[in-house]
C-alpha cells in the first residue's frame, strides 16, 4: 500500500501556499482524497516531500500520517476489499475521539511550521490563560470538538469580558479568531463533519487604533541622547528600539536574533534574513548604514530585556528627549514602516521588508504615516527648488549626519 502526498496548483493562495493532500493506493484501486490540514509553498513541493528550510517539520507530520495509515493497513490487510476502508477506518476512528484541547493543539502544531517561537508562546498562553478556565468553569474540560458550536463561542467572549482581564479588543477578536480558526482546521482535515462556527460573527466594536510612530526630528533626538555610566541599560534600550526603527524588526523578532541564521552579506548590501509568523516565509530586510553601526556597536548581539523593562525604558529615553508619545517595543516597527515609505520607497517593497501578507495591510496602517513628513519635501521639491527637475529626473538623496557619543549615524531621506 502507498500513501501518497498531493499538492493542487489551482488551490494556492496570493503567498503561492496550497493545502497537502493524501490518498491511499493499493493494487490498482485509490481511496478518495482528504486534506492534512497543512500549507506549503508550491514552489518547494517536490513529488511526495517538501523541501527548503522549513522542510523538516512538514515532513516528520507527514512520516507520522503514513505510518499510521500503514500501521492500520497491516492490521486489517485480510479483512478489507477496497483501499477506500481504510481510509474510513482511519477517519471515523479519529474523529470521535478528538477533544477541543486536541483539535487546539493540532491547531498550534501546523502554526509551529515556519513560525518564530514569540507566536506559538502567544497560542500556548491562550490555551492555558482562557480556553481551559473556560472549558472548567461549564464542567467539560474534555468537551468534544464535534460538539463546540458559535453559543459556545459566545461564552467564551462573555467569560474573557467578564474577567475584566481584557484591556484590548483586539486582543480579544484575536483570541476568539484562534478557536474559530482551530475547528476549521478540524473541518478541513475532515475530522468534524462540519464548521459549526464558521458563520459566527465576532461582533466586537473597535476603538480607533492610533499608530505611533517616531517623526524625522523625534527620531534625530533620539540619536542625540546621552548617557552616563551608570545609565547602559538605557543607553541599550536606545540602541535598540534604533534597531527596530531601522530595520522593522519586532520585540519578539529581536529576542530570537542569530547573527548565524539571520545575517548575510552580499557584494552590495548586508542583510537580515527573517522568518515571519504572519507570511511563513523568509524576508530580507536590507541594513541600512545606521542600522550595520548599531549592530557593529552591539557586536551583534541584540537580545532585548524582558519586554516590560524593555518598554520601561523606552519611554525613560523619549521623555528625555522631550518626545511626549506613549511608546513601546512594537512603535519601533511603525517608524521603520513611515521612514521607508517617507524615504521613498514603494509601498508593495515596504510590504515586503515589514512582512506583511496582504499589500492592503500595509496600505491601511503605513500610509497613513504619510503626512506632513513626506508631503511637506515632495512639494518643497517640485513647487520651491529654484532649479526644477525634469519629469524623468528620479528624485535625488539629501544626507544628513548625526554624530552621538559613542557611534555615527547617517541616513537618508528623499527630498
Amino acid at each position: 500500500m502507498n500513501v501518497v502526498f498531493s499538492i493542487r496548483n489551482d488551490q494556492q493562495n496570493t503567498n503561492g501556499f496550497a493545502v497537502l493532500y493524501w490518498y491511499l493506493s493499493f493494487n490498482g484501486q485509490r481511496s478518495k482524497k482528504y486534506s492534512t490540514g497543512i500549507r506549503v509553498n508550491v514552489k518547494f513541493w517536490n513529488r511526495n516531500h517538501a523541501t527548503g528550510i522549513n522542510a523538516k517539520p512538514i515532513n516528520d507530520a507527514l512520516d507520522n500520517l503514513r505510518a499510521d495509515l500503514t500501521s492500520l493497513f497491516n492490521q486489517n490487510k485480510d479483512s478489507i476489499s477496497h483501499i477506500q476502508e481504510v481510509a474510513d477506518f482511519y477517519l471515523k476512528k479519529e474523529s470521535p475521539q478528538i477533544s477541543m484541547l486536541d483539535l487546539y493543539d493540532k491547531l498550534v502544531e501546523k502554526r509551529s511550521i515556519g513560525t518564530i517561537s514569540r507566536t506559538i508562546t502567544i497560542y500556548t498562553n491562550f490555551k492555558k490563560n482562557w480556553l481551559i478556565p473556560y472549558l472548567k468553569s461549564i464542567k467539560n474540560v474534555n468537551m468534544e470538538a464535534k460538539h463546540f458550536n458559535y453559543k459556545h463561542l459566545e461564552q467564551l467572549k462573555n467569560f474573557m469580558l467578564n474577567s475584566g482581564k481584557i484591556k484590548s479588543t483586539e486582543y480579544l477578536e484575536k483570541s476568539l479568531a484562534k478557536v474559530k480558526a482551530a475547528i476549521k482546521l478540524g473541518y478541513s482535515m475532515e475530522l468534524l463533519e462540519k464548521d459549526a462556527v464558521a458563520q459566527y460573527s465576532l461582533s466586537i466594536k473597535h476603538k480607533k487604533r492610533d499608530y505611533v510612530y517616531l517623526d524625522i526630528e523625534e527620531l534625530e533626538r533620539f540619536v542625540k541622547l546621552t548617557f552616563s555610566e551608570k545609565e547602559s541599560h538605557l543607553e541599550l534600550a536606545r540602541d535598540l528600539f534604533l534597531v527596530q526603527c531601522y530595520t522593522s524588526l519586532s520585540y519578539g523578532e529581536l529576542k530570537d536574533f542569530d547573527v548565524k541564521k539571520n545575517y548575510s552579506e552580499t557584494d552590495d548590501w548586508e542583510w537580515i534574513l527573517q522568518k515571519r509568523g504572519k507570511t511563513d516565509g523568509i524576508h530580507y530586510i536590507p541594513l541600512l548604514p545606521q542600522a550595520i553601526k548599531l549592530l557593529e556597536k552591539l557586536k551583534y548581539n541584540i537580545t532585548p530585556m524582558v519586554n516590560h523593562k524593555y518598554n520601561q525604558n523606552i519611554r525613560i529615553c523619549m521623555y528625555r528627549a522631550s518626545i511626549d508619545k506613549y511608546m513601546r517595543s512594537h512603535f519601533g516597527k511603525h517608524t521603520a514602516g513611515a521612514f521607508f515609505l517617507n524615504s521613498g520607497i514603494r509601498i508593495d517593497v515596504v510590504q515586503k521588508v515589514l512582512g506583511h501578507s496582504s499589500i492592503k495591510t500595509t496600505e491601511k496602517v503605513y500610509a497613513k504615516m504619510i503626512h506632513t513628513w513626506g508631503v511637506k519635501d515632495e512639494f518643497d521639491r517640485v513647487f520651491r527648488s529654484e532649479q526644477p527637475q525634469e519629469q524623468n529626473e528620479k528624485p535625488t538623496l539629501q544626507t544628513q549626519s548625526i554624530s552621538t557619543q559613542n557611534v555615527n549615524f547617517t541616513y537618508s531621506y528623499s527630498k
